[in-house]
């Protein structure tokens, strides 16, 4: 029994989706229409005690109403046991047909928003879940799922995490600097690039230029792939030319530059004339790259 049981209380907040993100099928809803889902026990819990029905009900009773065509995952309660979490919500839907998932991947995150575990649930053996539902549920989620963020005792939350669209994220200096036209164009540039593969980290070259005094000017787009941010300090960079020649090597200390998930940043790297390899560099095309060795 989750201490939950014991205390009536709710201590997480809730996350919500419309069955449109979750599912991607089309919502036919009367505009503004709310629901309020019945309680419903999953069979897979078989009989449920009645002090525990009780306690159930009371937090039922509590949940506000949902707009028609919404998934919700009211946090109840979280546990640690066995180095990992037992997290107790509510799934609530107010799909006005049964559901049914498969696949779901769920992060859970602290009062600050901070991840503090991800996992991908196999949830098909659910079979289909009843129309305008609330149906208390727990998630199990083990030691190699959880990060290194402490979880609040309060004001917990447990999302789906949702496919979100590879974007550029400017760095506050440059959202200041940039003409709005400029903005424009990298976020078109951006748009049309085909995003990184799943936890890739790549960058990819946007302009170079020799200066007078022999230094050689770059602009790079870093791209993050992968479904957290990433803080770069120290990054060693080699630049090849048009001929595949590694025309300049450098080591650039960054200023704890964070590349958010599934987002693209440039940022200018300026590489000193004494660190050239080849003078006669072919710079019709070109490419950064970290080395390997």
């Amino acid at each position: 029994m989750l201490s939950f049981l014991k205390k009536a209380k709710k201590n997480g907040k809730d996350t919500t989706v419309s069955s449109n993100q979750l599912f991607g099928q089309e919502e036919t809803t009367t505009e503004n229409k709310t629901v309020k889902p019945t309680l419903y026990f999953h069979p897979s819990w078989g009989a449920v005690a009645q002090e525990q029905k009780y306690i159930y009900q009371f937090l039922h009773k509590e949940l506000p109403r949902l707009q028609e065509y919404q998934i919700s995952l009211s946090g109840i309660e979280v546990e640690k046991r066995d180095n990992g979490y037992d997290v107790a919500v509510f799934v609530r839907s107010t799909v006005p047909k049964p559901i049914s998932f498969e696949e779901v991947s769920l992060i859970l995150l602290n009062k600050e928003k901070k991840l503090c575990a991800r996992k991908t649930f196999n949830l098909s053996a659910l079979g289909d879940i009843p129309a305008n539902v609330n149906m208390p549920f727990i998630f199990t989620f083990e030691q190699e799922t959880i990060t290194d963020a402490e979880l609040s005792q309060t004001d917990w939350e447990l999302a789906f995490e949702l496919e979100s669209k590879h974007v550029l994220d400017l760095d506050p200096s440059w959202e200041a600097q940039l003409p709005e036209a400029s903005k424009e164009a990298l976020r078109n540039f951006v748009d049309n690039l085909t995003p990184p593969n799943d936890g890739e980290i790549n960058f990819l070259g946007l302009q170079a230029a020799r200066k007078e005094n022999g230094d050689l000017h770059t602009t790079l787009l870093i791209r993050n792939g992968c479904k957290d941010n990433i803080q770069l300090e120290q990054l060693p960079l080699h630049i090849e030319d048009a001929t595949g020649a590694i025309v300049v090597k450098g080591a650039f200390t960054l200023p704890n530059l964070e590349i958010k998930a599934n987002t693209t940043k440039p940022w200018s790297f300026v590489f000193p004339a004494s660190s050239i390899l080849k003078e006669d560099m072919d710079l019709s095309s070109w490419k950064a790259f970290v080395p390997q060795d």
